[in-house]
């Protein structure tokens, strides 16, 4: 037999044999994923929808993340409408805002 494929072997029965390490609500919390949503004036932007997707083809629960002014019933509304997705968190404050092309 091949070391390697021995190796294979006393892992696969070793996996099998050994109780999981983690409960499934742990496991699923290792492999969520964050996606970081980019608004203007209350719209999502393209590549928020990308991001949304990457997060979805890694596979396990998809949390999106939005900040700014007025976002809870703008962007973060639009987001909620999005399949896939578990939960939205929404940051509603005005020190997202820039002021003469400067963020406060």
């Amino acid at each position: 037999m091949i070391p390697i494929a021995r190796h294979s072997a006393l892992r696969a029965v070793r996996s099998q044999l050994a109780p999981p390490a983690f409960n499934q609500s742990a496991l699923a919390r290792l492999l969520s994923t964050l996606a970081v949503l980019e608004q203007r004036d209350g719209k999502l932007q393209a590549s928020s929808l990308s991001a949304i997707a990457a997060a979805q083809k890694l596979g396990g629960p998809v949390t999106a993340f939005v900040a700014g002014n007025g976002v809870k019933g703008t962007s973060a509304a639009e987001a909620a409408k999005i399949k896939g997705l578990d939960k939205v968190v929404a940051v509603d404050s005005e020190a997202y805002e820039k002021v003469r092309g400067r963020y406060r």
